[in-house]
């Protein structure tokens, strides 16, 4: 943690009471200390309910302490799963200042209370107010409603995604049991293999395949990328299929199975573009959507997804912040003359992690600040993750920069001429490496 940003959260603290709070399920546990950490009655708990909100908390609240004022009172929450959300947002619109706690910094606490790892709610409850106190949390913001839109609508995003690979490789076990050949004649992933699949699924429905009846229709879903030749490869691979022998009985039930795995898929497919036009509606009204997308290889998806992911772009002044929410940030482990690898921590927000890698992954491809640093990288040690990952740093501290000076990317002389260079020795490279290989 940045030493200043805890000096300045401890100076923030010192002389508050801190109200520590574990959230749960039905019942939230509390508990109240000083300025020096002393706890100040016993533990409570408060229903998750509108009573317990409005009622209990303040109840027990006036019978430990006799001013609850907004400047001398404090909350801090852990966040934990999604049951910290409602308690804040109304704590906030109370007007008391809220503290988020991080579980890992719970977790690490816990044996410096007792001395053992035990975990119960009224420790958890006094371990979430003891890291507040030492000044490890972060404060709870209210966000513009377009900015909470925008990341709903990405956390949305990313679970159909997730229920799309899901219903694609049930679709691909299925089809690998019953007809395995037919992956080899066509990429199960296109419109025209789910096209034929809805029709035909056993090897012997594709040998009474009519090929000059679906020739047309074929050559329409795939956009002329598919003809005769490929149902003939399919009716050829039918002839010596090892998939199993079905029923007729049994034929029926997997044809219900599929069609209900290829209606699920194009249900996906529908709310995702739907979902992804109200997401990029959002980003276009806000002011960093141009100047990301001004850089060559992000796309106005990935663009908005990164809006959404981290809000409020203009929080983040330094480039290491997003590398650090998102869990790009580097761990070291150096102990005297010993130093370790270096590696991503992989604590933060996963979603982002996936964008970012992605805006790396393109940008690295035509920006000249982010594909310099990925071609050094390559001819020292050709790892392509590994060095993917790497670019990251200039990427964010190129999207930074501009957010900053407010203005969409341009290229420059110097770096390009740079890059000019590189690339001849990156070609050089890969010669030398080509015949060492063949000459091995």
């Amino acid at each position: 943690m940045n030493s200043k940003s805890l000096e300045t959260k401890r100076h923030f603290i010192n002389g508050k009471t801190i109200i520590g709070i574990d959230p749960a399920k039905k019942n939230h546990q509390a508990v109240i200390i000083d300025s020096v950490g002393v706890p100040i009655g016993s533990t409570f708990k408060f229903n998750n309910t509108f009573n317990g909100f409005h009622q209990e908390l303040f109840h027990k609240l006036n019978s430990y302490i006799s001013d609850l004022s907004t400047d001398r009172v404090v909350f801090a929450v852990e966040i934990s799963i999604n049951l910290w959300q409602k308690l804040c947002c109304f704590l906030c619109n109370k007007g008391f200042t809220v503290l988020m706690v991080s579980p890992l910094f719970t977790h690490h606490e816990r044996p410096k209370i007792n001395n053992n790892f035990s975990r119960t709610d009224p420790k958890d409850a006094l371990a979430v107010a003891n890291c507040a106190r030492q000044g490890y949390f972060n404060f709870y913001r209210r966000y513009p409603s377009n900015q909470n839109a925008m990341h709903r609508l990405s956390i949305t995003y990313d679970k159909l995604k997730c229920h799309m690979t899901q219903t694609k490789q049930r679709i691909r076990s299925q089809v690998e049991l019953i007809f395995p050949e037919f992956t080899r004649a066509l990429d199960l992933d296109t419109d025209t293999a789910r096209y034929l699949l809805s029709k035909y699924i056993t090897p012997n429905d594709f040998l009474n395949m009519n090929v000059f009846l679906e020739v047309p229709e074929v050559m329409k879903v795939s956009q002329r990328q598919h003809s005769q030749a490929t149902l003939k490869a399919l009716k050829d691979a039918a002839k010596q299929s090892i998939g199993i022998n079905l029923s007729n009985e049994e034929i029926i039930s997997e044809r219900i199975t599929l069609n209900c795995w290829l209606g699920q898929y194009v249900l996906l497919k529908e709310q995702i573009n739907y979902l992804l036009d109200e997401l990029i509606a959002l980003a276009e009204n806000t002011p960093y959507f141009s100047i990301i997308t001004s850089l060559k290889g992000i796309s106005d998806i990935t663009a908005s997804r990164f809006i959404a992911e981290l809000r409020d772009l203009s929080y983040f002044d330094h480039y290491k912040k997003i590398e650090a929410i998102s869990g790009l940030n580097l761990k070291l482990s150096q102990s005297g003359q010993y130093t370790g690898y270096r590696r991503i921590t992989h604590i933060g927000n996963h979603r982002l992690r996936a964008v970012i890698y992605s805006m790396a992954e393109e940008t690295k491809n035509h920006i000249p600040e982010v594909r310099i640093r990925y071609l050094k990288r390559q001819m020292k040690q050709p790892r392509y993750r590994k060095n993917v990952i790497a670019s990251v740093s200039n990427l964010l501290k190129l999207i930074v920069a501009l957010i900053k000076e407010e203005h969409k990317y341009q290229y420059k002389e110097d770096k390009q001429k740079e890059l000019i260079e590189l690339e001849k020795r990156y070609k050089e490279f890969k010669e030398k490496k080509k015949n060492y290989k063949k000459s091995a």
